[in-house]
């Protein structure tokens, strides 16, 4: 594929929403109304065309890990994210780009997930849909730059 190539050309753009999240950071916040700690690494891969981030919420042996995949599907003309955890979980949404940021397309059970930068944090929020407040939030600072 060369740097002309124009389906490269539309990816790399269209991946530009999710480059925001490039970066080490660190995280502090609530899960199930517990607080939390969390890091969260991003970085870009595959000639830019994709953005991968490794999250991973509280310590020890109860830690939550999970990868994520973003891409831009050209022939869809979306965002997409194909998120990875355990045990062997493989899910796959479309990604709405929002004015205040980044909102996975969940099914009508599933939670809402959002990342949006609100000054110079990157904070996350996880909504089931009978709810009206996050069931996680975490306020993320960067640590580096890539």
């Amino acid at each position: 594929m060369s740097a002309e190539d124009p389906d490269l050309l539309l990816a790399k753009a269209g991946i530009a929403p999710a480059l925001a999240l490039v970066g080490e950071w660190e995280g502090i916040g609530q899960a199930h109304g517990e607080p939390i700690t969390a890091r969260l690494k991003v970085r870009s891969v595959l000639s830019d065309t994709q953005v991968e981030v490794w999250e991973r919420v509280g310590e020890g042996p109860d830690a939550h890990e999970d990868v994520c995949f973003y891409r831009f599907d050209v022939p869809s003309g979306q965002i997409r994210v194909l998120h990875l955890m355990a045990p062997a979980l493989v899910t796959e949404y479309a990604v709405e780009v929002a004015p205040e940021g980044l909102v996975w397309v969940t099914p009508p059970k599933s939670p809402a997930v959002l990342w949006t930068m609100q000054g110079s944090e990157l904070v996350s929020e996880v909504i089931w849909p009978d709810q009206r407040v996050a069931e996680v939030k975490l306020r993320y600072r960067r640590l580096a730059n890539p």
